[in-house]
């Protein structure tokens, strides 16, 4: 019942026709606009230009609560776990194998764009399980930011009548690139994606790239194809690991494939992917 009039409010929601597509229900619950479109995008906050993450709280919970009968053994299960990642783990693998797991996703999904789109306008930048990140002004900030407290249309008054609940981080700087996203706010870095994992000084230096305070010389220095072979002929394995050693123990090659050995290291490709499009966020 309750997965039913969720689709009666979604189908009444008017998508912008650049967004037909990603909000379809058969369509994939992740996506990315800089993927999309094979492009570089990087977004700063400025005045009536504001970048917010949004996310459902407890998303699997409550969805849960919404479509299985409360006094089920299962509901009654879930509730006597109080860890968070706990009781998701207990969803997850109680429903494994089943068509109740796709349908949290689904659900997820289908409340994150049909709230977005019904509150305002909005740029999505990217779209994942249980929330979103997106480009919008102020108007539609405060909207959202309100979202708990106030009803902007039928799909949102379903939707907080059922308990749904909704969290919001707001960032200065978003960069997306090489499929990794990079968050900024008050000076700290955040980063997700498939080249989440770097050497630590390439986190300093993409620190103060971000900050307008780092040396170029120095860094073209160090990811030189002669110093790499000054550091590896002379097994300088401290600096090895200071400049090239990622966190997740890889290192990386020309093909921007993280590896084990350290015999086919390309430095180029460290300053392409972890550098050069921070470096570019600060120019465009």
């Amino acid at each position: 019942m309750f997965f039913k009039k969720l689709l009666e409010h979604y189908k009444d929601i008017k998508f912008p026709p650049e967004y037909t597509e990603v909000t379809k229900i058969d369509k994939s619950i992740s996506w990315y606009l800089s993927d999309s479109t094979n492009q570089f995008i990087s977004v700063n906050k400025l005045p009536n230009i504001n970048i917010l993450e949004l996310d459902i709280s407890q998303a699997f919970t409550t969805i849960c609560k919404c479509i299985f009968d409360k006094d089920s053994d299962f509901i009654n299960k879930m509730n006597h776990i109080k860890d968070k990642k706990s009781r998701n783990i207990f969803i997850a693998t109680s429903l494994v194998n089943t068509e109740y797991l796709r349908m949290l996703n689904l659900i997820s999904k289908i409340v994150i764009t049909g709230t977005l789109f019904e509150i305002g306008d909005i740029t999505l930048l990217e779209l994942k399980k249980d929330g979103a990140t997106i480009c919008c002004n102020d108007e539609t900030l405060q909207k959202i930011v309100n979202l708990n407290n106030n009803i902007y249309g039928n799909f949102t008054n379903f939707i907080i009548s059922n308990n749904f609940k909704f969290h919001t981080n707001q960032y200065d700087k978003y960069i997306r690139s090489n499929k990794t996203s990079y968050f900024l706010i008050d000076k700290n870095i955040t980063i997700k994606g498939i080249y989440k994992h770097s050497p630590e000084y390439i986190k300093e230096i993409q620190y103060k790239i971000l900050l307008s305070d780092f040396d170029n010389k120095e860094l073209k220095k160090i990811y030189s194809t002669d110093y790499y072979k000054i550091i590896i002929n002379n097994h300088l394995n401290e600096l090895i690991n200071k400049y090239y050693l990622c966190d997740n123990k890889k290192f990386i090659d020309s093909e921007m494939k993280y590896i084990s050995s350290i015999n086919n290291i390309s430095v180029n490709t460290y300053l392409r992917l972890f550098i050069y499009p921070l470096i570019l966020s600060t120019k465009v």
